[in-house]
């Protein structure tokens, strides 16, 4: 994703997919106007945040409201007093205004975290650095516990949507394996060597079903990536701890780290009996 001179992402498609966007795009938006070249990065991207966040809320609204049939762009626009042109610099359809873009899994709170973890940190340790970025995932969705909320209510309302989402879902495994992967194809260019977590339960796991190498490529992932036992093994594991993390804590409301670490100690535990 690109950026705007006043710091907001633009999307290079959005042209060709919406007619009328380049001839909207030639008025300054009034909202888009409040960034200053001296302004501190922080709060620029604190407010594209917020925009987004808008533009989002606004959306989930009117689709409860009218119904998500019913609802089109112009109507998110106006409900939140910006331009064509400023939503697409966000979101390339309503629906993923609603759902989410559909070629990540993470939002854009996460994007610190995630080029940390793919960088080797913050602690350099795979198993540990992967509990750190699961927990801050839970916790950006835990944050927005309201909108979860009217957003399971609209995928009651509208079962179409729902069986968008199901499809959305398979494909989160397969950016969390490549994600996963840049990680070990980094650290490996790095030491020249695959990367390694003492107690790794996902190395465990690995050599007790495969002879690669842990960052090794061993097959196409689907989408062009090559992609490791060890990746898809780190995948699961991770797509297994959001959801019983989510389950244990609609229940009760707290910090998703420890819930975390206790699942990936359990796990410890069990590779380590079979081992013995």
């Amino acid at each position: 994703m690109n950026s705007t001179s006043s710091g907001e992402p633009t999307r290079a498609d959005s042209a060709a997919a919406e007619p009328g966007r380049a001839a909207d795009s030639a008025a300054p938006d009034p909202v888009e106007t409040t960034g200053h070249a001296d302004q501190p990065e922080g709060l620029r991207e604190r407010k594209k945040r917020e925009r987004g966040q808008a533009l989002r809320q606004a959306a989930l609204e009117l689709a409860l409201e009218n119904g998500y049939a019913n609802v089109t762009i112009e109507d998110i626009c106006e409900r939140c007093g910006v331009s064509r042109r400023t939503f697409f610099n966000y979101f390339s359809s309503k629906e993923e205004a609603l759902l989410g873009r559909a070629d990540t899994v993470f939002d854009d709170e996460d994007q610190p975290d995630i080029e940390a973890f793919e960088a080797g940190g913050p602690s350099g340790r795979l198993l540990a650095d992967l509990q750190h970025l699961l927990a801050s995932v839970v916790r950006t969705r835990l944050n927005r516990r309201e909108e979860m909320h009217q957003y399971h209510q609209l995928l009651k309302q509208d079962p179409s949507l729902m069986q968008v989402q199901m499809s959305r879902m398979g494909n989160n495994e397969r950016l969390f394996r490549e994600m996963i992967q840049r990680r070990l194809d980094g650290a490996t260019t790095t030491s020249g060597a695959p990367a390694t977590d003492e107690n790794s339960a996902a190395t465990s796991a690995t050599k007790a079903t495969s002879d690669d190498s842990g960052s090794g490529h061993c097959h196409d992932d689907g989408d062009g990536v090559s992609v490791s036992i060890r990746a898809e093994a780190l995948a699961a594991l991770a797509m297994m701890s959001i959801k019983a993390t989510f389950m244990r804590l609609r229940k009760v409301e707290g910090d998703p780290a420890p819930v975390i670490e206790e699942l990936f100690d359990e796990l410890r535990d069990i590779f380590e009996e079979e081992s013995a």
